[in-house]
């Protein structure tokens, strides 16, 4: 119970006071429930003062009123009640309360002025607060620290953030620890813990904290590699298990396998054997992908990934012995030596021994590249031959051989190739008839062939017919660069065909066309006449093609002569009869002026 001092009133021998009583508390609540009371009395004896009037009062902010009646005395000590109030009184959230209450009257006989005190209720205990640790966690377990600033007697942990609570009977104390099991691993939990205040047992929940728990170890990085390089691997092992480890090859074979790491690296891969067995494992292919496996109690994790690559250095074929040799028969009895390739001429095989795959993989072809062009060999076991081709070059050229394994990786060896020319023989040939009109008619070929080491021989023939005739009548052989004669008509052209054919069979013909052997103009001394395309028949006369123009010429009758000498050799350009101390003059002009050069005046 609080009661305030005497407030006065305006009447000096009148007093009032205030008493505040707490009757009970509300933990749950957090309230008070209190009674106001206002007492009113005189201080002198002998007096009693007695009306009407209103008692007002303030409690905790709210106002109130209670009316004064007649029945209501004042006298000495009396101590008359004139306001009551119960009510319940709401505390601050951490339990505390302090409120202030005052009281004035107005009254018929007397009033006061608000006058009032301040009454602190009792505390309320309220929550406890509630703190949460991570302590540790395994794969399938998390602890958890708990801590509070009030004596707990019992906690509650959520691993899902509230949605559903396990709780734990506890000594009662302000901190301590519990684990949660039974998790999986790798996963993310969100952890929150409950108390409960002992002496208000009213409960706090912390904040969330998200907490994952470890995965089981597994390799966490898988790196390239070159087999036969050293290589290591990150190892998720926050909790220093021991597991079984085991690398997994491109084509599912295993390439090692080990027990006992403890740490969070793994690998080499560099062992002898381990080499072996990742070149095993990919045996037409420069490179693969690898698997880890990591074993840890009954938990097995794979990862993928990761790719290792052959050495090449360590990978070229092998090349033991190359050759070619000319398998024509008819080139090598020319050239008396399979390794004198005659261009053109020869057909070359090659060949390739003592071939060989390295590290485990197979032999996948055979080539040869020369002069630009490449050949397939065949392969059979570990040689290799074909080829059969010409080579067309007049001089030496390279063979590069070259073998490939199943993995696509290439050796080579080349070889030169001793090369000698040839070509179809050509000539140049001179025909022409003796004083370039007679029936004797000389021949000479200066023929051009490659002597392939002076072991190239050359024939050479010749055919002759009439223009006018489709079958050859003269025929007869030559010696190259010697000259030879044969008769062929000069009152007839003749074609002449020469064929040259070497040892190889190359060949060569020549078309020739001989002319006639009648001159344009002849003159005959011994007939004092002229013969123009003929040869003149009367003395002392002028013939063209064989009619003596010349008494048409002194008659001045030139029709004749004009259509005579209109022939396709000479053109007659003027004609004409001047009677001149030189008498009558014809002037011929020919169509080529070349054959000026075949008059041979006699």
């Amino acid at each position: 119970m609080a009661t305030s001092g005497n407030f006065s009133t305006s009447n000096q021998y009148i007093k009032y006071r205030i008493i505040v009583d707490e009757n009970s508390t509300s933990i749950a609540n957090n309230t008070s429930n209190v009674t106001v009371r206002v007492q009113v009395w005189r201080t002198s004896s002998g007096y009693t003062s007695y009306g009407t009037g209103t008692c007002y009062c303030s409690i905790n902010g709210s106002n109130y009123s209670q009316s004064i009646t007649t029945s209501q005395k004042f006298t000495y000590n009396s101590y008359t009640e004139v306001f009551y109030r119960n009510l319940d009184v709401p505390h601050n959230s951490d339990g505390s309360k302090t409120i202030y209450v005052s009281a004035y009257i107005s009254h018929s006989v007397f009033s006061s002025g608000s006058q009032g005190f301040n009454v602190t209720l009792s505390y309320i205990p309220r929550y406890a607060t509630s703190n949460q640790s991570l302590s540790s966690k395994t794969e399938t377990t998390i602890t958890m620290n708990w801590s509070s600033d009030n004596t707990v007697d019992y906690i509650w942990y959520s691993s899902n953030n509230g949605s559903s609570w396990t709780g734990l009977d506890i000594v009662d104390g302000t901190g301590g620890s519990y684990t949660i099991s039974g998790l999986t691993a790798g996963a993310t939990y969100n952890i929150k813990t409950r108390v409960r205040r002992r002496d208000s047992q009213l409960t706090t929940d912390s904040s969330a904290m998200s907490v994952a728990t470890y995965n089981y170890p597994y390799v966490t990085a898988t790196p390239n590699f070159i087999i036969g390089s050293e290589m290591w691997m990150t190892l998720y092992n926050p909790l220093g298990r021991t597991v079984t480890a085991t690398m997994y090859g491109d084509d599912g074979s295993i390439i090692w396998s080990a027990t006992g790491w403890t740490g969070t690296s793994i690998g080499s891969n560099n062992a002898p054997g381990d080499i072996d067995n990742l070149y095993k494992s990919i045996p037409n292919k420069q490179s693969g992908t690898y698997k880890m496996r990591i074993v840890c109690g009954s938990f097995i994790k794979d990862t993928n990934g990761g790719t290792y690559t052959v050495n090449t250095n360590d990978c070229f074929p092998g090349i033991g012995t190359v050759s070619y040799q000319d398998v024509n028969q008819t080139s090598v009895a020319i050239t008396k030596n399979n390794q004198d390739i005659v261009r053109n001429q020869s057909v070359v095989r090659y060949s390739a021994n003592g071939l060989s795959a390295q590290k485990y993989a197979g032999l996948s072809s055979c080539s040869v590249m020369v002069n630009g062009n490449s050949y397939s060999l065949t392969l059979n076991g570990s040689s290799a031959a074909g080829g059969n081709a010409t080579i067309n070059s007049g001089s030496d050229v390279t063979a590069t051989f070259t073998v490939t394994d199943s993995r696509g990786i290439s050796a080579s060896k080349t070889i030169n190739v001793k090369m000698l020319d040839w070509s179809p023989p050509s000539a140049i040939i001179t025909l022409q008839r003796q004083d370039n009109y007679y029936s004797d008619t000389d021949i000479m070929v200066d023929a051009d062939y490659p002597p392939i080491n002076g072991n190239n021989q050359i024939n050479i023939s010749y055919q002759a017919k009439k223009v006018t005739e489709s079958e050859y009548s003269i025929s007869g052989t030559l010696e190259n660069g010697i000259t030879s004669t044969f008769t062929a008509n000069n009152n007839f052209e003749w074609n002449v065909a020469v064929t040259l054919v070497d040892s190889f069979g190359g060949e060569a013909t020549y078309n020739l066309w001989l002319s006639r052997g009648i001159p344009i103009i002849y003159f005959d001394r011994l007939k004092s006449s002229v013969g123009v395309n003929c040869f003149p028949q009367n003395e002392k006369s002028l013939e063209v093609g064989g009619v003596n123009i010349l008494p048409s010429i002194m008659t001045r009758s030139l029709s004749t002569a004009i259509t005579n000498l209109a022939t396709d050799n000479y053109e007659v350009v003027a004609i004409f009869n001047r009677p001149t101390n030189k008498g009558n003059k014809l002037k011929i002009t020919f169509r080529d002026p070349s054959l000026f050069d075949r008059v041979r005046p006699i």
